[in-house]
């Protein structure tokens, strides 16, 4: 009888054993989740870091078409993408040379145009900032 007593402790775990073994399947269970937590927020992190320079070239390519000197500023709407600018002259106007050195039938100015983009939701108002040159034409084309 004593020996199937000994044999009967033996069988299985004891509560110490028990509470162990989910002390660490807990511990394990929580640096999993911290892990998976840090990588979704690095995830996010870089969708909105893609998201932003997407828009920022998409901004950068349309405001190559304005002319400053004869949009100075406004609003733009390209789906989603809201695009505000606001020009100053950095060199005023002047007359552009020809290949001989003579005024050519252009003026032109060099402007700061400086640019603030939103896309909401996915991505908060930024702004940058670009030099680009105006013109406007101030003589007839020249008959070929």
């Amino acid at each position: 009888m004593l020996r199937a007593a000994a044999h009967s402790r033996e069988r299985g775990f004891s509560l110490l054993e028990a509470i162990v073994a989910m002390t660490l399947i807990a511990i394990a269970g929580m640096a999993l989740f911290t892990w998976i937590n840090t990588s979704f927020e690095s995830i996010r992190r870089i969708e909105a870091s893609n998201a932003r320079a997407e828009a920022e070239l998409n901004a950068l390519e349309w405001i190559k078409t304005v002319n400053p000197m004869e949009r100075p500023n406004g609003v733009e709407r390209i789906g989603a993408l809201s695009i505000q600018w606001r020009s100053q002259v950095i060199v005023a106007p002047q007359s552009a040379l020809d290949e001989s050195g003579d005024p050519g039938a252009f003026l032109v100015a060099l402007y700061e145009t400086r640019v603030t983009v939103e896309q909401p939701p996915s991505v908060p108002a930024f702004e940058f900032v670009v030099r680009q040159t105006g013109y406007r034409r101030t003589a007839p084309p020249a008959s070929l």
